[in-house]
């Protein structure tokens, strides 16, 4: 078991997003890999260059000199090719599950979208659709993809383990998420090791879990928190000061309440604050709040059980949500050793 968790997101690699790979949606009219899918002429090719291209062996070897400790690699529900019109990314998910082997990394893998979009986000696979939960099927469909996700993986020893669903959507029932994953956490244990960690997102409602956590017979769980500021009016109205404080004043209260209750991680976090506050800010002062902005973040959540940076590279110039050029620029740390 990791004594703390320091890792980032393989991100925008094996499920698409429009603003992370900008050059690879040119003449599609989405954001989502569905309209990528359907819509791109020879999208399988594409598909192919990119996985082959975006992330490779390379990556690993940095985030290996650099003592990142795991890494969480989102793939989609697809992921086995059997469903139109998407296609399979599975060898790509093996050859990262080797590379990470081989340079010690383990693996959480993380299941980002379902059937029926679980969210309406373009990161669940086709935005503006929001009916995985309307469906028992495609309930149902969603744990069998993660039990034979599980099964393929089980032996491997990079293998950390397995997040049930990416950000289910704050509108839905949470009986029925807490059901979802009652029901995950039972099946997957007839499969999975017991150092095999099973993960379950918060749905963005960090309050709601106490009795679920207390009253559940759960094995080697941990409850994933999202914690950004920029998607939230309150954080693009604030001044730049408010937002440099808020992780020491608000987050951490949030990340120890939770942390009595089950152990947590802050799988998604960035440096992404509305482009705003720094209008009339010079370049050094910039990086100074930056810098001031990852610390104060990390201080936060290092109280929890870790955290994974959202993400490890992009390929348009989206400079705050880079890992790679925010280590680089000395933004960030470079080594992360316990």
């Amino acid at each position: 078991m990791l004594e703390k968790v320091r890792g980032v997101n393989l991100g925008g690699w094996l499920v698409l997003e429009r603003w992370m790979s900008k050059e690879l949606f040119e003449g599609v009219n989405g954001k989502d890999e569905t309209a990528f899918s359907l819509q791109k002429p020879s999208a399988h090719d594409f598909l192919k260059h990119h996985w082959s291209t975006f992330i490779t062996e390379d990556d690993f070897i940095w985030l290996a000199k650099h003592k990142i400790n795991c890494v969480r690699l989102p793939f989609p529900w697809w992921v086995f090719g059997e469903d139109e019109p998407y296609f399979s990314c599975l060898p790509w998910l093996d050859l990262a599950m080797d590379w990470a082997h081989k340079y010690q990394i383990p693996v959480l893998l993380d299941l980002h979208t379902a059937p029926g979009c679980q969210n309406g986000f373009d990161n669940g696979g086709i935005e503006g659709v929001l009916t995985w939960h309307h469906d028992p099927a495609n309930i149902e469909k969603t744990i069998e993809v993660l039990e034979k996700v599980a099964e393929r993986y089980k032996d491997h020893p990079a293998l950390w383990g397995i997040e049930a669903l990416n950000e289910p959507h704050w509108t839905i029932d949470i009986n029925i998420i807490k059901q979802f994953y009652i029901d995950v956490h039972h099946r997957l244990r007839k499969i999975l090791k017991p150092h095999h960690t099973i993960v379950f997102h918060d749905s963005f409602r960090n309050d709601v879990w106490e009795d679920f956590f207390k009253t559940q017979p759960l094995e080697n769980v941990i409850l994933d928190l999202h914690l950004y500021q920029c998607f939230d009016d309150k954080f693009n109205k604030s001044s730049l000061e408010f937002n440099l404080k808020y992780p020491l004043q608000e987050q951490i209260e949030v990340i120890d309440r939770v942390s009595k209750i089950v152990r947590c991680v802050v799988g998604e976090w960035s440096l992404g604050l509305n482009p705003q506050h720094f209008k009339d800010v010079d370049r050094f002062n910039t990086h100074l709040a930056l810098r001031s902005f990852s610390a104060n973040q990390l201080l936060a959540f290092e109280r929890g059980y870790g955290w994974f940076f959202w993400n490890y590279k992009i390929s348009s110039d989206s400079f705050n949500w880079n890992f790679r050029k925010l280590v680089e620029a000395e933004v960030l740390p470079h080594d992360f050793s316990l």
